[in-house]
């Protein structure tokens, strides 16, 4: 039986990059976690759909990708409650939950947008910066070269980024630019939105130009004192 069970995907976005981690052997034990440090999670958030949340550490240059958890039926509670009895069982420090942009939108019913609801239950929201699908896919390109991951997110997360595939199109006899809507579009979704916000672009501090010489409009003249005697 000549055949490889983690041979690349025809249409893979990340085919090579995911052969480069298990040529290189970054899928092992000793990716842990620092104990002085948050472990922080990229939430990929579906309603009537799955939930996909990684959870990961910056280390130096290196990105340690710790955790991957999906499910669907339920509330916001409920992975709530499963990342807080994670973080007991491993001893983590709970940092930042990275959510897309559509989270700040409103839900019918409860009037409240899903970050007002994640932060309410305890966690810590924050909006993924904004970007393109196709800046997304360059971002996990980018990134994965820099990660290492413990073998517990091998099944159902990083097996989806391998699977993660563009649709075929038989009548052309090519691959369409819109990616395969299956089991693996949340998991490369919420890892898109964790590549946009592990690193942040620095902001930029312009100092103020110091004013020498000629000026428009001229500086107001120094007040003088009075006539002394």
């Amino acid at each position: 039986m000549l055949c490889s069970f983690n041979a690349a995907i025809m249409g893979s976005f990340y085919s090579i990059e995911c052969a480069q981690v298990r040529a290189e052997g970054r899928i092992t034990e000793e990716a842990i976690a620092h104990y002085d440090k948050p472990v922080n999670y990229a939430w990929d958030i579906g309603v009537g759909d799955d939930t996909s949340i990684w959870g990961y550490q910056n280390q130096g240059a290196q990105l340690v990708v710790l955790w991957h958890y999906a499910s669907s039926g339920v509330g916001v509670e409920h992975y709530r409650d499963v990342i807080e009895k994670n973080e007991r069982e491993h001893g983590w420090i709970h940092g930042i939950d990275y959510v897309p942009h559509d989270a700040k939108v409103k839900e019918w019913g409860s009037g409240r947008t899903r970050v007002e609801t994640m932060t309410t239950l305890g966690l810590k929201p924050m909006l993924v910066p904004l970007a393109t699908l196709d800046d997304g896919i360059n971002a996990v390109r980018r990134t994965l070269p820099l990660c290492v991951f413990h073998p517990r997110v091998e099944e159902g997360g990083f097996s989806a980024l391998e699977q993660y595939r563009r649709e075929w199109d038989d009548d052309k006899k090519a691959f369409r630019a819109s990616a395969v809507h299956d089991w693996t579009s949340h998991p490369a979704d919420a890892f898109r939105y964790l590549a946009q916000a592990w690193k942040p672009a620095p902001r930029l501090i312009t100092k103020q130009p110091k004013l020498e010489g000629w000026r428009i409009p001229p500086p107001a003249a120094p007040k003088r004192g009075g006539i002394i005697f």
